[in-house]
């Protein structure tokens, strides 16, 4: 194990180690791969002030914190109402964080767009609170280059929430839309739907869904989402366009296309464009599923 700069200035070695002995037996957050790697950065000494939501905190000195690999739901922003589960999931994180210190380690990318640090929290035991959130099917794992840190961690969490029904992997709410569905609409969603057609293109793989939306994949993010799907993906943009075989979930933001106004609009009108759009980054944000699971 690579010693972890900075984490033990507050914390006793002794303390540390016995802690990692004990990971398998208390909690998912602490099993092999979930803790805290130092060649990801420094570890910081913090404290939360406030728990906005299930997924943003607000630190002492001020700083406010999008944690990273989680997605949970909404809680009330008027005029929008609270998702099922948003209070929940925020409880959820205040338990987890509690009163006592924390270590926040930022991502390679350090802030957002909104200009919140982007981070991850362990609490002084090396304990993994995104991991636990996860487990708890508190929410749903994202992972956006290049703050990939922990993603497999994060998927073994998602798997065992995923298959014991927990949270949000039960819950009405969260249940696939159907990609050619007139609910479809823009925010995080899960959307499944038949693959129509593939396009490659210099920089893009493009995927249509037969329905409403296209699937964006980056060129250079192609190692990331290597696997299974990205293989049947590739193999079926060999084939004529029209209805295939292949049936795709994918998890993510949808954005509404007819928002960005003129050429594109009226691309979506002649019926050359879909109206939405989401973005495939990683081999964890998407899956094929079988055929007899689509929904009408």
């Amino acid at each position: 194990m690579r010693r972890q700069p900075g984490f033990f200035k507050k914390a006793p070695i002794g303390a540390f180690f016995v802690a990692l002995l004990a990971w398998a037996s208390v909690g998912f957050g602490q099993q092999a791969g979930c803790g805290p790697d130092g060649g990801l950065g420094k570890l910081q000494a913090v404290q939360v002030a406030s728990v906005f939501d299930g997924d943003t905190v607000e630190l002492k000195d001020g700083r406010r914190v999008r944690l990273v690999g989680v997605n949970t739901p909404e809680v009330a922003h008027p005029p929008k109402p609270e998702e099922p589960l948003g209070q929940w999931a925020t409880e959820l994180l205040k338990e987890k964080i509690g009163d006592k210190p924390l270590w926040l380690q930022t991502g390679k990318q350090a802030k957002d767009h909104y200009g919140r640090t982007l981070g991850y929290l362990f609490t002084a035991e090396g304990n993994n609170i995104i991991a636990e959130l996860l487990y708890s099917g508190a929410g749903f794992q994202v992972a956006i280059p290049p703050n990939l840190a922990y993603s497999e961690c994060y998927s073994r969490a998602v798997s065992q929430a995923r298959q014991q029904g927990k949270g949000v992997w039960s819950h009405p709410y969260f249940q696939p839309i159907p990609a050619a569905s007139p609910n479809l609409k823009g925010g995080y969603a899960r959307v499944v739907g038949r693959v129509e057609k593939v396009s490659l293109t210099k920089n893009v793989i493009w995927v249509d869904l037969q329905g409403q939306i296209s699937l964006k994949l980056n060129r250079k993010h192609a190692s990331f989402l290597a696997g299974d799907t990205f293989d049947q993906v590739v193999a079926a943009s060999r084939k004529r366009s029209g209805s295939t075989d292949l049936v795709l979930e994918a998890r993510g933001w949808v954005v509404d296309r007819n928002t960005w106004g003129g050429r594109m609009v009226q691309q979506i009108k002649a019926g050359k464009r879909k109206p939405f759009q989401m973005n495939v980054q990683h081999a964890s944000s998407w899956e094929t599923v079988p055929t007899g699971e689509l929904q009408h």
